[in-house]
């Protein structure tokens, strides 16, 4: 019998302030290779993935030297799911940007916070195929792995709760994105990217939607940007209606995907 990787809420705490103090002389490393004239297309994916590489290191040193097994599974669901999957997933993102749409981005600390993140973004997209392989590719599933893969699955084996395991996982998913927006993001597509991978058990489904959201949002600043004052006034009409219908195809594929899980 299998010995499983298990994790309790004080381990993945400390999981994502190891993360974060990697995070802290991750910037201090980067201002290092920008020193030294390494190639600025290659910078921001490097840094981005280092903490993870690290923590994943450590943690499957940990597993190994303890006998233990870190379950991740790779099995693609039928077809018809994915239908449904992305369906819903662009429900969510669609309540997702209203929710954060009201964290205000005006104010001495949050239109300070919220410049320099869309400074950030600017200086990065002058280097589109890092930034686009990074935030598309890499990141899912680097995010994917130590999220999901790893914390929630983890309390999940654990014996925790499955909704204490999934908002407390995405609480963590939201915190370490260090800003109020994304922060509100982290909650609600890591709830249910993490409800996802308790119905089918599989990595490659929350990758996938993972994938998804980051590619639509990226569409979404690059091509919607301009119009985001009409969209917002388009949107502010009727959004009560949309609002309910979203949550309807929310809470039946949730419904849906649930009962089909405990039938397998």
């Amino acid at each position: 019998m299998k010995n499983y990787f298990k994790i309790n809420y004080i381990e993945a705490f400390l999981l994502i302030v190891a993360f974060t103090a990697l995070n802290f002389f991750n910037a201090i490393f980067r201002k290092l290779l920008i020193s030294i004239n390494f190639p600025e297309s290659m910078i921001f994916s490097i840094s981005y993935t280092i903490p993870f590489i690290l923590l994943f290191v450590f943690i499957s040193h940990q597993a190994q030297k303890k006998n233990l097994t870190i379950d991740l599974s790779m099995r693609l669901s039928p077809w018809y799911i994915y239908l449904i999957l992305f369906c819903m997933m662009f429900c969510v993102i669609i309540l997702n940007e209203h929710l954060s749409s009201l964290v205000p981005i005006e104010g001495p600390i949050l239109g300070d916070m919220y410049k320099k993140i869309e400074e950030f973004l600017k200086e990065e997209v002058q280097n589109p195929i890092p930034f686009f392989s990074t935030t598309v590719l890499l990141a899912p599933i680097c995010e994917e792995v130590f999220f999901r893969g790893i914390i929630l699955n983890g309390m999940l084996k654990n014996k925790i709760h499955p909704m204490k395991a999934i908002l407390f996982s995405s609480f963590l998913f939201g915190l370490t994105h260090m800003n109020p927006w994304q922060f509100v993001g982290g909650i609600v597509i890591g709830s249910f990217i993490g409800f996802i991978y308790f119905v089918t058990s599989s990595i490659i489904n929350c990758i996938l939607l993972h994938i998804f959201n980051n590619a639509f949002a990226i569409f979404i600043m690059f091509f919607f940007i301009k119009n985001e004052k009409v969209l917002s006034k388009e949107r502010n009409s009727n959004f009560w209606i949309v609002l309910m219908i979203i949550f309807t195809i929310i809470i039946t594929g949730c419904f849906f995907l649930y009962k089909k899980s405990r039938k397998v």
